[in-house]
Order: structure tokens, then sequence, then C-alpha cells
């Protein structure tokens, strides 16, 4: 995923690994950019779905 505030990318683990020091570990459904710190929202299941659908159409038509 890429960061909205800093523009850089990073994977889930690494945005799980920002956010152990936090209380609400796992609760509070933000993931935390580990390059600034910058919280945002967790990508619902639909959003997911739709980047994978697009990614592999993307893939496809590059062939």
């Amino acid at each position: 995923m890429t960061c909205p505030f800093c523009g850089k990318e990073f994977g889930e683990a690494a945005a799980r690994t920002a956010c152990a020091g936090c209380s609400l570990v796992g609760g509070c459904r933000k993931v935390k950019c580990p390059h600034c710190g910058y919280e945002m929202p967790e990508e619902t299941r639909l959003v997911r779905a739709i980047r994978r659908w697009r990614s592999r159409r993307h893939d496809r038509s590059a062939d």
C-alpha cells in the first residue's frame, strides 16, 4: 500500500509493526505508515477485491 501523506510504499506487515506500541492493537481499524506515522482507515474487503481485480486485468492487457 502507499501512504497518501508521504507517498512511500509499505506492506501490511510493516503497518502492523508500526502499530505495535498502541494499546488498541488490532482494534482501531486503522493502518499506520511506518515511515511517517500517518494513520489512515483500513481498506475494506470490497476495496481490496476491486484493487486485485484491476491489477489482474491490467496484467492480462499488458501481455
